[in-house]
């Protein structure tokens, strides 16, 4: 059982992870990604929107994080999961979004939802 709660919404389409605006350390992500692994394999959903938007953009995800929680994301989904990230840290979006493509995921991050959206449900 997890010690972390991981509140979301199912979407016609997409699952949508709400991630509080307070300030999390890698454990809270590893949980968050295994949350999402199950909840995409019990509803067959294939896309995933991370609404980070509440996060407070003094408190950015130190670097290493972002790396190994990219590498892990590949891992847990390969290119079956399309995942986009909304955030208010724009300067981290293209570091996670090279690490985590490099290694063959699907995924985008912006400060821009209807932009994120769009890009998530859009066909291939």
């Amino acid at each position: 059982m997890s010690k972390y709660e991981h509140p979301y919404l199912e979407h016609d389409e997409y699952l949508e992870f709400l991630v509080p605006g307070d300030d999390h350390d890698e454990d809270f992500f590893n949980d968050l990604l295994q949350a999402m692994v199950e909840l995409s394999d019990k509803t067959g959903k294939r896309r995933i929107l991370i609404d980070r938007s509440g996060a407070d953009p003094a408190k950015p995800v130190e670097q290493m994080v972002i790396y190994r929680l990219s590498l892990r994301m590949a891992q847990a989904f390969g290119a079956t999961v399309r995942i986009a990230a909304l955030s208010t840290h724009t300067e981290q979006h293209s570091f996670w979004e090279d690490v985590a493509t490099n290694r063959g995921s699907i995924v985008k991050a912006s400060n821009d939802r209807e932009r994120l959206l769009e890009w998530l449900l859009q066909d291939g």
